[in-house]
């Protein structure tokens, strides 16, 4: 299944039985209007409340509960979007469901405005319990990489790091958001911001053919690995690279939050890996 899904693909589909919308946007004031039934889903609540970092995977069972309680069993198809139109949580919410065994699981490209764009309605919002789900979930290991893999990974070389930040934080020219970050990024990590496959006229994906340039310098030949600033916009660039057939590209739940904050691991600042 593509990772994407446009807004009249969506038309057709979203008030079917078995469409289950999740609202992810995240870091925007609560929201008065929704498309169809949709239920809100925040990363930061579907999360390890006992870890360290924001957002932070959750369990498998504590993921499989709150799927449970949004109305989402394993044969519904879920499409995710975002109010905003950058699909940052809501790439970061698609990665999740695949990462517990869920591939029935789109984005809406360009989310929320790229539907009120195209003319498609919206409901107030409304408190709304859905039938409770049944979610076995199966967690895929491969899609996910902790620090300790990355560390490994730095003698091994096992697989490509790609970094989704800024390119000037990747560089260390940009100091970090998060107090007591260093700057730089991974040794032998290569930079591909998330940004630079979004159109910025658009707010949609680029078009497969961009997809292709902008990741022309990836080595897929080997497995691949992306960080971010803190797992989310990692998911970004996993939704292209699945888009031109990669699909098995995972994400290093820590990334940034988690490397740039441990003093022991080591950092290179530049242009180059």
């Amino acid at each position: 299944m593509n990772a994407l899904i446009s807004t009249t693909e969506m038309k057709e589909i979203f008030e079917k039985p078995g469409v289950r919308l999740l609202d992810a946007s995240y870091g925007l004031p609560p929201a008065d209007i929704r498309i169809g039934k949709a239920q809100d889903f925040d990363i930061d609540d579907v999360a390890d409340p006992t870890a360290p970092l924001a957002h932070t995977l959750p369990t498998p069972t504590a993921f499989a509960e709150a799927a449970e309680k949004l109305g989402i069993s394993n044969g519904d198809h879920v499409i995710v979007y975002d109010r905003s139109g950058v699909a940052m949580a809501a790439a970061r919410v698609w990665w999740m469901f695949r990462v517990f065994g869920h591939d029935k699981v789109q984005v809406l490209d360009g989310g929320l405005p790229a539907w009120a764009n195209a003319g498609y309605p919206v409901n107030d919002k409304a408190e709304e319990i859905l039938p409770r789900g049944v979610f076995k979930p199966a967690f895929r290991a491969g899609l996910f990489k902790k620090r300790e893999d990355i560390v490994q990974n730095l003698s091994d070389k096992s697989f490509t790091v790609l970094d989704a930040r800024d390119p000037r934080r990747y560089s260390g020219e940009m100091a970090e958001p998060r107090p007591g970050m260093d700057s730089g990024h991974i040794p032998g990590s290569l930079s591909l911001p998330y940004a630079s496959l979004i159109d910025n006229q658009t707010g949609l994906f680029k078009t497969r053919d961009a997809l292709k340039n902008a990741l022309a310098s990836v080595d897929t030949a080997k497995p691949v690995a992306i960080s971010c600033g803190s797992g989310v916009t990692a998911c970004v660039v996993a939704i292209g690279l699945h888009n031109l057939g990669h699909t098995d590209a995972a994400v290093y739940g820590g990334s940034w939050a988690e490397w740039g904050g441990d003093a022991s691991l080591p950092k290179t600042k530049g242009s180059q890996p």
